[in-house]
Order: C-alpha cells, then structure tokens, then sequence
C-alpha cells in the first residue's frame, strides 16, 4: 500500500501539517483508550472465568488418559 493510500484510509489527504497533527493525535488516542477497554475486558472477564470441574472437562490436570473402567 503506498503512502498515499495510507493517507486516504486514515483521513489525511488534503489537511495542512498542523491539521495531520491533529488528526494523528485522535486516531493514536483513540486507538489506546481502546486497547486499553480491550485488555481491561479481557482482565475481568479472565478473573471472573470459573474453571470446570475435572468430571466435566474429562481430563485430569496433568492431562493423561483415564484407565479404562472395570464393572
């Protein structure tokens, strides 16, 4: 993608230094508050994550096969 095409995506085309300034200022800002909601999303949702009982996941937690059941 050349430069010029960056530009256009971004909104940049035809503004003044200072303008572009700006611009990329909002679009850095918003692009971090929204990493930041993201990463905050994903820590609550890790923190309340409730780990399943190993009779519901079927497998103990060093991961090896049950033996086989004898009646």
């Amino acid at each position: 993608m050349s430069q010029e095409e960056r530009d256009a995506r971004l909104g940049l085309t035809g503004l003044t230094g200072a303008e572009r300034q700006a611009r990329i200022r909002l679009l850095t800002e918003r692009i971090e508050r929204e990493t930041a909601a993201a990463k905050e999303a994903l820590r609550v949702r890790r923190a309340t994550r409730v780990p399943l009982p190993e009779s519901r996941t079927g497998a103990s937690e060093t991961c090896s096969p049950r033996p086989p059941e004898t009646d």
